[in-house]
């Protein structure tokens, strides 16, 4: 009797020691699917969130803008003159613009360069190079551009900036600030 209580006590220790076993891989495999499930949903929630959101290369300010530039007196702040120009913003970050100051060679007035968003609301910030030669077609120099931009409305904008005037050399002979105002051209 005694041998049978021990086989039957053995016995039931056996289920009990696969009862938990079971149950732990029961757990796990509960756990396992939660995880699952819950990864699913964040991934689904998250690529919707995605595609609703624009992508990084669909920026506000990308698009053909009429502008006005107007160069400064970097100390006084005054306007020296104002000129039209053309500024594209392309999508992935290029940028074309045209611009011809009062008295500049139209045919050299073409600008490239990259633009970019800026943190804040609305911000963005510009770096361009245009190049300028002689009348006899030798290499004069470049001018590099940096400015920040912020939208005003949907179709217009502001910027403030500077141009950085190299002769041939690559020596700096001027620094000139400027202001601009766009509209979006449609």
């Amino acid at each position: 009797m005694s041998s049978q209580l021990r086989g039957l006590e053995e016995g039931q220790n056996n289920e009990n020691q696969i009862k938990p076993k079971e149950q732990k891989m029961n757990l796990k495999k509960q756990i396992a699917v939660i995880v699952l499930a819950l990864t699913a949903t964040i991934s689904l929630v998250w690529s919707q969130d995605r595609q609703a959101l624009p992508s990084p290369t669909a920026q506000a300010l990308q698009g053909t803008w009429r502008v006005t530039r107007t160069a400064v007196d970097c100390i006084t702040g005054q306007d020296i003159l104002s000129f039209p120009a053309i500024m594209t913003f392309n999508q992935g970050g290029t940028y074309t613009g045209y611009g011809v100051p009062p008295g500049g060679d139209p045919g050299q007035g073409t600008e490239y360069g990259v633009w970019q968003r800026e943190p804040g609301s609305h911000n963005y910030s510009n770096r361009a190079v245009f190049y300028s030669y002689t009348a006899e077609g030798d290499f004069d120099g470049r001018g590099e551009a940096t400015e920040a931009i912020q939208l005003t409305t949907a179709d217009s904008f502001t910027g403030t900036g500077t141009v950085q005037i190299f002769d041939a050399d690559g020596n700096l002979i001027a620094t000139i600030c400027a202001t601009s105002t766009g509209t979006r051209f449609e």
